[in-house]
């Protein structure tokens, strides 16, 4: 499914699609030869080569997440690759979308009992309120597939807002003996790497473990929204300012991605020689030729 079209009427509808080939080869290939540095690979966990490393996975809440900005910059770039941005627009129908939830994300066969879950939305944790479906006020969550994403290999099973309309909204998980039924609806997430899971927040789902042998599953979860929604939020990137990966990502950064992590855009109130020099001054690298030009 890759009509932006299609996709977008199937994410107003249904709440979820999976587009595919959306990473390019060569950057799909440099993010996943980074994986072995912040991951046990599927053999390396399988084999026990280091059980302390192991031991976070074997509960999901414990397991780590590591957030934006990453130490290796191919995953910075599949995080915000134009790509990504372009199906965060289209699906919110705004130019103007901040970032808000970037981390890495890893599954093992034989791991977290947790990882069975209930039907869920995810919008009690994104949000301070309750999902609103006009323009300028959804927000969109992707996972992207760093590898191959198959109902063996923990698809994430999802049930179209087709069959739920009329749940409450305050019912945010859903338990299997009262609705049986969308239990049986359930659809799979699959996919290739390089493709994205993209879905609502009001959108009945639940991860699932692994039941192929010896697999794992490597995701890099992001989440968008319209600029100017404060009640909705999940990481804060200027806590990392101060680290290498940071100054790294930014000898690289593009005016879009710099944008939609919330850095203030040419033409901002906050822009004056002062501020300009100044940061400058602390990003060498950073042309700053798009926030110095004249506001037109």
């Amino acid at each position: 499914m890759n009509s932006a079209a299609e996709y977008k009427r199937r994410w107003d509808t249904a709440g979820w699609c999976v587009v595919e080939g959306v990473i390019p080869p060569d950057l799909l290939a440099a993010a996943q030869e980074a994986l072995p540095a912040v991951f046990p690979t599927a053999e390396e966990f399988a084999d026990g080569v280091d059980p302390a490393r192991n031991a976070p996975f074997f509960s999901e809440r414990n397991s780590p997440h590591p957030q934006f900005p990453f130490e290796a910059d191919a995953l910075n770039q599949v995080a915000l690759h134009d790509a990504i941005l372009d199906i965060a627009e289209q699906c919110l129908e705004v130019d103007d979308l901040r970032v808000y939830q970037a981390s890495v994300s890893a599954k093992y066969a034989n791991a977290a009992p947790d990882y069975e879950q209930l039907l869920h939305m995810d919008y009690a944790n994104h949000t301070f309120v309750v999902p609103r479906a006009e323009v300028g006020f959804q927000h969109v969550t992707m996972f992207i597939y760093l590898s191959d994403v198959t109902p063996e290999t923990a698809a994430t099973r999802i049930v179209s807002r087709e069959h739920t309309a009329g749940i409450p909204v305050e019912r945010t998980y859903l338990h299997l003996e009262e609705y049986a039924h969308l239990y049986e609806l359930e659809e799979c997430a699959s996919g290739p790497a390089g493709s994205v899971l993209v879905y609502r927040p009001d959108v009945f789902h639940r991860g699932v473990p692994l039941s192929k042998p010896r697999s794992a599953r490597f995701t890099l979860p992001v989440a968008f929204k319209p600029a100017a929604t404060d009640w909705i939020g999940f990481h804060a990137f200027p806590v990392r300012a101060e680290d290498m990966a940071w100054h790294r990502f930014m000898r690289h950064a593009t005016l879009r991605q710099l944008t939609a992590l919330g850095f203030p855009k040419p033409g901002d109130a906050y822009w004056n020689a002062e501020t300009l020099a100044g940061v400058a001054a602390r990003y060498p690298a950073l042309d700053m030729t798009p926030w110095a030009a004249p506001a037109s």
